[in-house]
């Protein structure tokens, strides 16, 4: 199913976020930090922190970089490219002499919120903004804790700076993944909708299948009963009902959940036999692929028939594998069948069902094969 256009523009646009975050990172990591780093490398107490802190941002940029160009989520290396940045800002900031701490020099300042965004924007808007959060709230504990308040105004002004070019890129995230759940739920209501029309339409075609089929069964026996051309005394014309009437119990049968289908609609087809006195051995055994709907009644049909003309008993058995299901039916026939009369005629025909019929006097056994092809 193809993708609505406003969840594919929100998805484009989510992508186009997360590379515009990327290319302010890096940007700011190579075209600001680095210069300070590289002028400033007298200036630090420890120039070995300053450029572990600085590898580190450079792997996860990398790291996060691969992912972003494959629009690829960020997974669990996420978090622990977070943790890396966090111990990155510790080094740089633990590296430079506490007076410096609010001059040029503190490269890091400017650097780490962006690659929290990198990180984190597409995951959790609020996670983005506690990492800012927290990561201003320990930058002015640690002017505090190391004897700087008074540069605090300074880092304020600072802060106020980086949030107003950090806080936007925030707020377009926001406003991006509304939109990709507003379409995302649009989308899934059209499917919704389009699921319950192409139910209504199966549903529809089952309806009108099944009416056709009840038609062609029982409306030429019905209007013989209200017109009262049917001989009702006539053998002939009551196994005609019997077949109309097993017929229809086999066409409800077809639309119950069975595990055996074909076993199902058989027993269907032999019910009302059994309801008239007629004694039913039935069997199975063996396992085999469920037959279409057509080939289940080429493969039913002669039972149905041959039991709406049996008088007192009839042995029934299934047998199937993956190469083959018969169906085999050993009945006695009510006595004096006139000349012509065949029990078998009018059933199901399907080219790939095979039937079989031998007759000794008022018994007679029938025979109906389906072989799977392939």
């Amino acid at each position: 199913m193809a993708e609505p256009v406003p969840y594919l523009m929100a998805g484009k646009l989510l992508r186009g976020l997360r590379l515009a975050t990327l290319a302010i990172a890096v940007t700011t990591l190579f075209g600001f930090a680095l210069p300070l780093l590289v002028t400033s490398s007298e200036t630090y107490s420890s120039l070995t922190r300053q450029a572990l802190a600085f590898a580190i941002l450079t792997v996860v940029a990398v790291v996060a970089g691969v992912r972003i160009l494959r629009d690829e989520p960020l997974g669990r290396p996420r978090w622990v490219l977070v943790v890396a940045v966090i111990a990155a800002a510790a080094l740089a900031t633990t590296g430079i002499p506490a007076a410096e701490l609010m001059s040029e020099e503190e490269w890091s300042y400017g650097v780490i919120g962006w690659f929290g965004l990198l990180l984190l924007v597409d995951r959790s808007v609020v996670a983005a903004a506690i990492f800012l959060g927290g990561y201003t709230v320990a930058s002015l504990a640690q002017l505090a804790l190391v004897g700087q308040r008074h540069e605090t105004a300074d880092m304020v002004v600072v802060t106020a700076i980086m949030l107003g070019c950090e806080l936007p890129v925030l707020a377009g995230a926001m406003a991006l993944r509304g939109l990709v759940a507003t379409s995302s739920a649009a989308a899934a209501g059209a499917e919704r909708v389009r699921t319950a029309e192409a139910i209504a339409e199966h549903l529809h075609a089952d309806r009108r299948s099944r009416c056709a089929d009840l038609t062609a069964m029982s409306i030429p026996l019905l209007a013989d009963l209200a017109n009262g051309s049917a001989d009702l005394g006539d053998e002939r014309v009551r196994s005609a009902y019997a077949v109309a009437a097993a017929r229809l119990r086999r066409l409800f049968a077809e639309h119950d959940e069975a595990a055996d289908p074909l076993l199902h609609e058989l027993r269907a087809c032999l019910d009302l036999a059994e309801r008239n006195g007629v004694a039913i051995y039935f069997g199975a055994c063996g396992a085999w692929p469920t037959p279409p709907l057509a080939v289940r009644r080429a493969l039913t049909d002669p039972a149905l028939r041959i039991m709406a003309y049996a008088t007192s008993e009839a042995r029934v058995t299934v047998r199937g594998s993956a190469a083959s299901v018969t169906v085999s039916v050993l009945a006695d026939l009510w006595v004096g069948e006139p000349a012509g009369i065949d029990p078998l005629g009018g059933a199901a025909v399907h080219r790939g069902v095979t039937v079989t019929r031998l007759v000794d006097g008022p018994k007679v056994w029938v025979e109906a094969t389906w072989r799977p092809q392939g």
